[in-house]
């Protein structure tokens, strides 16, 4: 009776902790701006969408075949699109028309795939961890970390890679656990799901096998009795990892070669202002992520980790060590397996993203990282748990811990929507001029409802002088403002002028007469540093 009245109130906890996240979501997602590249992503789903309604319809408007082969010299259309694709289905279903409802329909749907995949983060929490205490604290900081929760709603790779990584992780130990038919088909699906949305999946993928054959070296008889299903599995990936990506429809073989053949080379470089310096993409320093993952999250999250993952490294070692013993383990229960597998995936995963990475724009593209930073600093802390059993130090850990939270809370509150600007207390200081802030321009379009507001509801024409497009965050406005913007590429002819920050390629026309023509109009001035200016002329 008592078991089933702790369950009903885990639940109860649990369910309105989820229910508080939904409806934080919904009332958020309208509130973001667009990244530099989410029009081609609209753009690369309808392309790949009327090349399949041409497999079934006839009609001139639809790609041809012969269209969609010549559309392959632009290495953009070689990228896996299965969110574009689907979002492009849901728009023709339900006839949506204009390009800002486009585009608040993928922010909700990246929002709600990132709410998925917090509920398995949770799941993975609940197998590893037997403390509520510690299952609540790691959903709040994965939830609640600034530029986490911004990228939710607009960052249609990265977060939502983030998000199928815990799907996979948590489906990869289930099938681990139990390699019955029904859980090697939703692996397949979500291998094929992670592989189609980021190559480093493969990484996880790797591991998960490896974790396998550490087990066969356990246990000789173990792969004789599931092998079966591990060669369908593998098979059966490898069928949907094609069915996932419309590119490979035409020549799997050799697009696929092609794609690992150019898609890096094809990346273009980008500057990256790190440390008070502009540096190529390409030729970034090893620690430029490590130094972005420091300053941007959660500081006891880090703490804790660099506590946690130590901890584990000599603990791993150690066992490695003795391998060589007859009745050597490589792990002896479930949590030590999932140690073992989450410590190699993100050891692994980081050590080739180091190497050989293409990195820009701070460390958005390893953000599927965190949650495993999240789970490791758990481990650290669980470690302090046990080891101090002092009720004091354990109770001001927990009250520092919540500070965190409420202090990430009223922070990201205070300072919406440009959470994606969060630099932890210690480090903002260090900020200004040292590292890019709003990259992708995402407050454009809060920038340019505000001067519309400004200018008297009046109509204007408007340039900009950094990298992003401003036609990106016009989009995303209601089709009344969008009438009275005109946004131009010469700064003689321009009213306006914007600028995020972002250092671009080549100088816009007439940026000489900038400092002549215009003067400060407006600063958006986000925790003490300035993210957007906009310059009015004189």
């Amino acid at each position: 009776m008592n078991t089933n009245k702790k369950i009903n109130k885990d639940s109860l906890i649990y369910s309105f902790i989820f229910f508080l996240f939904l409806i934080i979501g919904l009332n958020s997602f309208k509130d973001y701006g667009v990244s530099i590249d989410e029009n081609f992503h609209v753009t690369n789903g309808e392309h790949y969408y009327s090349f399949f309604k041409g497999l079934f319809f006839s009609n001139e408007e639809f790609i041809t075949l012969e269209e969609l082969k010549e559309s392959f010299k632009d290495h953009y259309f070689k990228d896996p699109a299965i969110f574009d694709f689907s979002v492009s289905i849901l728009v023709d279903i339900f006839n949506i028309q204009d390009i800002k409802d486009i585009y608040l329909l993928r922010h909700l749907l990246i929002f709600l795939i990132f709410l998925l995949g917090v509920f398995y983060f949770y799941l993975i929490l609940r197998k590893r961890f037997k403390s509520n205490l510690i299952i609540i604290l790691g959903l709040l900081f994965i939830f609640l970390s600034p530029r986490i929760f911004a990228n939710s709603f607009y960052n249609n790779k990265d977060l939502i890679f983030l998000s199928i990584s815990c799907i996979f992780f948590y489906y990869s130990i289930e099938f681990f656990e139990k390699p019955s038919l029904r859980n090697s088909i939703i692996f397949a699906i979500i291998t094929a799901l992670a592989f189609d949305i980021r190559i480093m999946a493969l990484i996880y993928i790797f591991v998960f096998y490896l974790m396998l054959f550490l087990h066969f070296l356990d246990d000789k008889n173990f792969l004789n009795q599931k092998l079966k299903n591990y060669f369908f599995t593998i098979i059966l990936t490898t069928l949907f990892i094609y069915l996932f990506w419309p590119y490979l429809w035409i020549d799997p073989i050799n697009n696929l070669i092609d794609y690992f053949l150019v898609i890096k080379d094809e990346i273009p470089s980008m500057q990256n202002l790190y440390l008070g310096n502009y540096v190529f993409s390409k030729s970034l320093p090893w620690h430029y992520e490590m130094i972005w993952i420091l300053i941007t999250s959660p500081l006891t999250i880090i703490i804790f980790f660099l506590i946690g993952y130590p901890i584990l490294s000599v603990k791993i070692f150690n066992n490695l060590m003795e391998a060589d013993k007859k009745d050597h383990r490589f792990w002896k229960n479930n949590n030590e397996f999932i140690d073992l597998y989450l410590f190699l995936a993100f050891t692994l995963t980081f050590l080739v993203k180091i190497k050989f990475g293409v990195n820009y724009g701070g460390w958005r593209q390893i953000y599927y990282l965190y949650p495993l930073i999240v789970i490791l600093g758990l481990c650290g802390l669980e470690y302090i748990f046990k080891l101090l059993k002092n009720k004091k130090v354990i109770t001001f850990l927990l009250v520092l811990l919540f500070s965190e939270l409420i202090f990430l809370s009223l922070w990201s509150y205070k300072n919406h929507p440009y959470q994606f600007v969060y630099f932890n207390p210690i480090f903002k200081k260090f900020v200004k001029n040292n590292f890019d802030l709003d990259y992708w321009g995402i407050s454009n379009k809060s920038v340019l409802e505000k001067i519309f507001l400004l200018n008297k509801e009046e109509s204007f024409k408007v340039t900009t002088n950094s990298f992003t497009n401003l036609n990106d965050s016009l989009r995303l406005l209601d089709p009344k403002l969008r009438k009275k913007i005109n946004i131009v590429y010469d700064l003689n002819q321009a009213d306006y002028v914007l600028d995020n920050h972002m250092k671009k390629w080549s100088s816009t026309p007439g940026e000489e007469n900038l400092q002549k023509d215009f003067s400060i109009f407006y600063n958006l001035i986000i925790d003490g540093n300035i993210i957007n200016t906009v310059y009015k002329r004189n």
